[in-house]
């Protein structure tokens, strides 16, 4: 060992504390296999409360249990292991470990959902396994699927892409959310509206609802299909063109389904916050085909990585 590097392990707790915390928390714990000293840093008020969100006590006011905590890790790690529930059970907070962000999930409760107080479209279960929310949205049956949840942009951890998360479930009687050809598929809109007046970004992407194929399922979607729909005595052409954009669910490690409906980013001030809301929307409206069985626990927005 050189000289220069023995003189880090004779700098006091605090200095190494510090530099720590001017890195990421997944750096931190990386760190703390460099020696006890490392260790003894590492675990230390000081740098976890470099990464615990500068308005954190204000949201976990908000929340609708006390949550006690030993220390400012302890803190972080349950933020990211249980996210906590706020507004009466309406919204979820927590953090993703890897950058320290916050992530929301707003609940079906929290969403705009058309015709979602008329039981003969919608009902509202209670205790659905899984979910972290007391109720979820399940579709009786709708030609007009709308959803629609919007958030604070002030919420947010500055200078991060987000994506927004549609967080469902299919029932087994389920019908009408499959891709068929010939029918449109659900359209996911991402608004940012700004402090001011205008919408200042919105991005758009066809989605699918009922398949669960991966990769797979995705490579179908966008190259052109062209089938045949025999009848007696002639035959129709059927073509669904080739998209290239549609978002297709993955299975989550809760055992729920979710799906991608875009992304934005936030630019903004750290102390003060930006100013504005972001509007995600789910729609299928114009082929008018009923629907039946969609499971909605809510929508989620985290930070998006591309890698």
């Amino acid at each position: 060992m050189d000289r220069a590097a023995a003189g880090i392990y004779r700098l006091p707790e605090e200095c190494v504390a510090y530099a720590i915390s001017l890195t990421t928390p997944g750096d931190a714990c990386h760190s703390s296999a460099v020696s006890p000293a490392f260790r003894a840093a590492v675990d230390s008020d000081a740098v976890w409360a470099r990464f615990l969100p500068a308005d954190h006590a204000a949201v976990l006011a908000r929340a609708d249990e006390p949550v006690g905590c030993a220390s400012k890790k302890e803190l972080f790690s349950r933020l990211c292991d249980r996210p906590v529930l706020l507004d009466g059970a309406t919204m979820s907070f927590g953090l993703e470990r890897r950058s320290g962000a916050k992530c929301f999930m707003l609940s079906a409760r929290a969403l705009s959902i058309a015709w979602g107080d008329d039981p003969s479209c919608w009902t509202w279960t209670a205790g659905h396994p899984g979910s972290r929310f007391p109720e979820v949205a399940e579709l009786v049956d709708v030609c007009w699927l709308e959803i629609t949840g919007k958030l604070q942009l002030s919420l947010l951890t500055p200078r991060t892409t987000y994506a927004a998360y549609l967080v469902f479930a299919v029932a087994d009687d389920s019908y009408g959310l499959e891709c068929s050809l010939g029918i449109p598929p659900p359209k996911a809109t991402v608004t940012v509206v700004s402090g001011a007046t205008k919408p200042t970004a919105t991005t758009e992407h066809a989605i699918c609802l009922h398949h669960m194929q991966g990769e797979e399922e995705v490579a179908v979607h966008r190259r052109k299909q062209v089938f045949m729909r025999l009848r007696k005595d002639y035959g129709r052409k059927l073509t669904r063109e080739a998209d290239p954009d549609i978002r297709c669910p993955r299975r989550r490690a809760d055992g729920w389904a979710e799906v991608e409906m875009g992304e934005f980013a936030v630019a903004g001030d750290a102390a003060a916050g930006e100013e504005g809301t972001v509007v995600v929307s789910l729609k299928e409206l114009d082929c008018r085909r009923w629907k039946r069985g969609l499971i909605v626990q809510g929508i989620e927005i985290r930070p998006k990585h591309t890698s």
